[in-house]
């Protein structure tokens, strides 16, 4: 299946998300990008489609979310060690994806928007709709002062 969306680079994703995190951020490919049980950021396109979604591993919704309020790493780790994350700190991700939304767009591409984050545990339909024929592409972000998660595009 053709997508009518851009396929994210490693390029493309330092370079939007240097802007947010700062100049020191990594980003390397994924070897395996793993999109089950996570928190999973949808996008739809004009007539409401499910047509992309961004799924993140608690420790990228952790370190973004804290990075974007500046709110210490520490706190970020003993979230990551104890299991959940803080509704303020899944707030701030959603502000994230809502900027990531660039990344599958270009001048000549379609519009999409962000609609919602889910859960880990309320993602996987979202993620089934998408995977047959959809393009996978995986990243390990690395943000400076907080740490590595994992991102993963699946595009329509």
């Amino acid at each position: 299946m053709s997508s009518s969306f851009v396929t994210p680079n490693g390029n493309a994703v330092t370079e939007l998300l240097a802007t947010i995190f700062g100049d020191g951020l990594a980003v390397s490919d994924s070897d395996s990008p793993d999109v089950s049980d996570k928190h999973t950021a949808t996008f739809i396109d004009d007539e409401n489609k499910l047509v992309a979604a961004c799924v993140c591993d608690k420790s990228f919704v952790a370190y973004s979310g804290a990075a974007l309020s500046m709110i210490p790493a520490g706190v970020a780790n003993e979230m990551i060690n104890g299991g959940d994350v803080s509704e303020a700190l899944v707030g701030n991700f959603y502000e994230v994806m809502n900027i990531c939304s660039k990344l599958l767009m270009s001048d000549s591409s379609a519009h999409l928007r962000l609609d919602k984050v889910l859960e880990p545990g309320d993602a996987g339909s979202a993620t089934a709709e998408l995977e047959g024929g959809s393009v996978l592409k995986g990243f390990v972000v690395d943000i400076p002062g907080y740490g590595a998660g994992e991102v993963s595009f699946l595009i329509a």
